[in-house]
């Protein structure tokens, strides 16, 4: 059951733990229904092979009370990142793609899970460019083609003009899917190719999740893509 008072909304997702860890952050006053934190994200961190690089960045995150089902919004206050670099068209940071933060925070209701899988990776990758000028790791496209990119990836195929009948079968219960052919064109059924991995992402994300999905990769044709909400 979802907590209905802010202070188990605090405990629930490891507040306290959070403040304790990283001292630079602080509780602050929110509108709506949401808990804000700002100050300074102190952290040290490294990719595969690259150096090993501690920074700090002046930040305002946003945790809706919807979390960890509905995404934070984090910006940078410092004037250090620039709008060119990822961000959305509202001047948050743009951590990734919402199907891939979706189901990192599933596996976790803790904002520091958020902070150390989703946000410090964004940050040490600025860190990065800003020494070598180049990007630690892979970086996704912008806009549509980066979710098409991105689920791509997390169905397994190369080929990114398909997903949209992929994302057509996870919005479908999965008896229905299973028995539609499967996009790929190996001329078998979903439920005999591709339905592991199609059943995993919709039983932790959910069908409604897929449907707009659907909808931002077809009927929203080429304007901005807006950032799907848990429903």
């Amino acid at each position: 059951m979802a907590p209905k008072s802010f202070s188990q909304r605090l405990v629930l997702w490891g507040v306290d733990e959070l403040l304790v860890k990283y001292p630079g952050l602080r509780l602050a006053p929110a509108e709506g229904k949401a808990v804000k934190f700002t100050g300074i994200l102190n952290f040290v961190a490294e990719a595969t092979g690259k150096e090993r690089i501690g920074d700090g960045y002046q930040l305002e995150l946003s945790i809706p009370y919807g979390f960890p089902e509905q995404i934070p919004l984090v910006r940078e206050t410092g004037g250090r990142i620039p709008p060119s670099y990822h961000k959305l068209d509202n001047g948050a940071l743009c951590l990734g793609s919402p199907t891939r933060l979706r189901l990192t925070l599933t596996e976790s209701p803790s904002i520091i899970r958020f902070v150390e899988r989703c946000l410090i990776p964004y940050l040490y990758g600025h860190s990065y460019f800003e020494r070598y000028h180049s990007l630690p790791f892979a970086e996704l496209k912008h806009g549509k083609d980066g979710l098409l990119q991105d689920l791509a990836s997390l169905i397994g195929t190369e080929r990114e003009d398909i997903i949209p009948e992929f994302v057509w079968l996870t919005a479908m219960k999965k008896r229905l899917a299973n028995r539609q052919r499967c996009p790929c064109g190996s001329q078998r059924r979903l439920g005999r190719c591709h339905h592991r991995r199609i059943n995993a992402i919709r039983d932790r994300l959910g069908r409604s999740w897929f449907r707009i999905l659907y909808y931002e990769l077809t009927e929203g044709g080429g304007r901005a893509l807006r950032t799907p909400r848990a429903r």
